[in-house]
């Protein structure tokens, strides 16, 4: 008994905690369906009827129409949106077998594009060459974020939503799946996934976290994380298995559709000027050498009057007279007594 009593409660815990299934497939009366997708489930707007209608003027329904579709029961469970026959048919269908005729989905040709996205300046930079600093992100444009309303899809989870794929390589031309907000052991530096598959439930979209992807960024090492070079992102979707609707050998009739073909950005080095350059100050001793080396500063002459002045009388300088003249003068003075002394 104890047994069977766990067993119940953990079937309880069970379906509280998994949560429904969900899906994009069934569509509310009225809700827009793009051309390609397939297996909906159209029967609320059905509402018993079996005629599908289509005027190319929507708003006179009173003629007969352009075309119709007759759909059993078991096909209004699993109805496709055939580019076979809704292209060029786009707009308002309505139930036409019996009065009065009611909406049942208006058909749109799926459109998607992706840019690469200028932040900081706030314009396209797709195929252009930018610094590597330039804050940039991608930007998905889309009437496909329609299917993401609950109105028009009420039974869906928002998971349901990342139908969308956008992928990013390198100039290696290997895979991109996480960014540098700065150099790798930064103090602030945080480690972000690129947002692979966006749930977008508007128009423009923008990757919120793209504009704190820091291409300079180092490793713990010095060496550059992201080179320099070529980098590209694609978008593709497949809301309800749309892309199997469009002609796969014809790369052209997909883009714009479920594809955005490869937009590239390339970086570049940033330009780096060199700081100037501020000449040191001269201590004591250089200030005294500068100014030996300049030219003397010119001085403008005043007139005033020179007092004369007596300049001093050098002072008599002997020199010792040679040896010879001072012998001769000895013999002279001796003649000259001995004259004197025989007179």
């Amino acid at each position: 008994m104890n047994r069977y009593r766990i067993l119940v409660f953990l079937c309880a815990l069970l379906i509280l905690v998994v949560p429904v299934s969900a899906n994009l497939h069934k569509i509310a009366a009225g809700a827009p369906v793009f051309i390609g997708e397939r297996d909906l489930d159209i029967s609320s707007g059905m509402n018993g009827h079996s005629v599908l209608a289509w005027w190319a003027n929507s708003t006179d329904t009173s003629v007969t129409p352009d075309k119709t579709i007759t759909i059993s029961t078991d096909d209004m469970a699993k109805f496709s949106i055939s580019p076979d026959i809704f292209t060029g048919r786009t707009g308002k269908w309505y139930t036409y077998d019996k009065a009065p005729n009611v909406l049942v989905f208006d058909v749109m040709e799926p459109q998607l594009d992706l840019k690469v996205w200028d932040v900081t300046n706030n314009r396209d930079v797709t195929g252009q060459s930018v610094p590597m600093s330039t804050n940039i992100t991608y930007r998905i444009d889309t009437n496909l974020y329609l299917a993401g309303k609950y109105q028009s899809r009420p039974d869906y989870n928002p998971s349901d939503l990342q139908f969308f794929t956008v992928t990013l390589t390198k100039p290696n031309g290997l895979p991109l799946t996480q960014i540098y907000t700065g150099n790798i052991g930064g103090k602030n530096t945080q480690i972000l996934n690129v947002e692979i598959h966006p749930a977008v439930t508007t128009s423009p979209y923008l990757w919120s976290a793209g504009k704190d992807w820091d291409r300079n960024a180092r490793s713990a090492d010095g060496s550059i994380i992201y080179p320099a070079g070529t980098y590209t992102f694609s978008l593709t979707q497949n809301l309800n298995s749309m892309s199997d609707s469009y002609n796969a050998t014809d790369p052209t009739a997909r883009i714009g559709k479920v594809t955005s073909g490869d937009k590239t950005i390339t970086f570049i080095e940033d330009v780096r000027t060199n700081s100037p350059t501020v000449a040191p100050q001269l201590t004591t001793a250089a200030q005294t050498i500068e100014a030996k080396q300049l030219p003397p500063t010119p001085v403008t002459p005043v007139n005033t009057v020179m007092t004369p002045t007596t300049k001093p009388t050098p002072k008599p300088t002997f020199q010792p007279l040679p040896e010879w003249i001072s012998l001769l003068s000895i013999g002279i003075v001796g003649l000259i007594f001995i004259c004197r002394r025989n007179r």
